[in-house]
């Protein structure tokens, strides 16, 4: 990046199940875990040489074409949208993991290359055994991890609504991270077009305009920086932004989301109550919404502890914690509505 975050992001080593669950868990702030996945039998290949790394994914595939992204070698990379944003700047193809593989090796030996990259893959689908070979021990053992790989990409900043933990089996990573209260100085595209399913921030952090986007100066100061080698890990707390980079050309990384909608939960999210406040609030008069942001407030971000006290506990129906029964009878209520 050409403009750099000012605050480095804090480091911990040897970090256990119990150091990120009761130290690094309460602070909601991103962590490097320095060496967290070094054992891993995927990291030490990849130290070797990339014929090593390649040689270990292709014994443990258990076949099936990829689905991965070409990023023409004119775009430097970066995901994103066409100039006229009326599409996007890369096609999807499908092809077997050793074509993939072998061209991804290919281009990263060459300067003026396109970029592939295969994103978000549950590793189960093609990788079954390498969950028995490289533990992973700091999110609940249900959660499934996903591979990223690929060379040189670039994933503009954009946030995800669960937990995440992004290791570094290969190459190098690039972490600029924002807190959530950012999103105003991020200048943010669409919610419903977007080119890999979250909203992303439209600046360009290797080549920021400042003319075009001037508030991006005041989200710099807030950022957060991280270069991650092979064996690193970096915890980044739900809706946090996140632009990561790709560098040092066969790039491997295995991630684990817990919580949020992205390992499809049943539960109703945040994100739910967002739209339904699009449909219900968003066009009312500006005194209206903001009577109903002083009830939001009141009701779902104050302290809840003690709130209610002075109603008796008898009668307090959904201001108590819910209960499964309750919240069965909201959810009915809420599609009565809905229809």
């Amino acid at each position: 990046m050409s403009v750099m975050a000012l605050n480095s992001i804090n480091s911990w080593s040897n970090v256990t199940e119990d150091i990120f669950n009761q130290e690094i868990l309460p602070l909601n702030q991103p962590a490097i875990l320095k060496g967290l996945v070094s054992h891993w039998p995927a990291v030490e290949k990849a130290k070797k040489n990339n014929e090593n790394l390649y040689q270990y994914f292709s014994e443990l595939y258990v076949g099936g074409d990829v689905r991965f992204a070409r990023i023409p070698a004119n775009e430097q990379g970066r995901f994103f949208y066409n100039k006229t944003m009326s599409g996007f700047n890369f096609k999807r193809e499908i092809a077997p993991l050793d074509k993939f593989f072998l061209e991804v090796l290919s281009n990263s030996l060459q300067q003026h290359a396109d970029v592939l990259a295969l994103q978000s893959a549950p590793i189960d689908d093609y990788f079954p055994k390498f969950a028995d070979e490289n533990s992973f021990e700091l999110f609940d053992k249900n959660v499934p991890p996903r591979i990223w790989i690929g060379n040189n990409a670039v994933v503009s900043a954009h946030y995800d609504d669960a937990e995440n933990i992004a290791c570094v089996v290969a190459g190098k990573r690039v972490f600029t991270l924002f807190p959530p209260e950012q999103i105003d100085n991020l200048y943010i595209g669409p919610m419903d077009f977007t080119p890999a399913g979250a909203p992303l921030s439209l600046v360009d952090f290797n080549k920021p305009d400042f003319n075009k986007y001037p508030k991006f100066k005041q989200a710099l100061e807030q950022a957060f920086t991280a270069e991650l080698e092979p064996g690193d890990a970096i915890y980044i707390p739900s809706l946090w932004w996140h632009h990561v980079q790709a560098v040092g050309g066969v790039n491997v990384l295995v991630n684990y989301w817990q919580g949020g909608s992205i390992n499809g939960h049943k539960k109703p999210v945040p994100a739910d109550t967002l739209l339904m406040a699009m449909l219900s609030i968003r066009e009312l008069p500006l005194a209206q919404r903001q009577g109903w942001k002083a009830f939001f407030d009141y009701y779902i971000f104050s302290d809840q502890i003690d709130k209610h006290h002075h109603v008796p506990d008898e009668v307090k129906g959904i201001l108590a914690p819910l209960d499964e029964e309750t919240q069965k009878a909201l959810k009915k209520w809420l599609i009565s509505q809905l229809k």
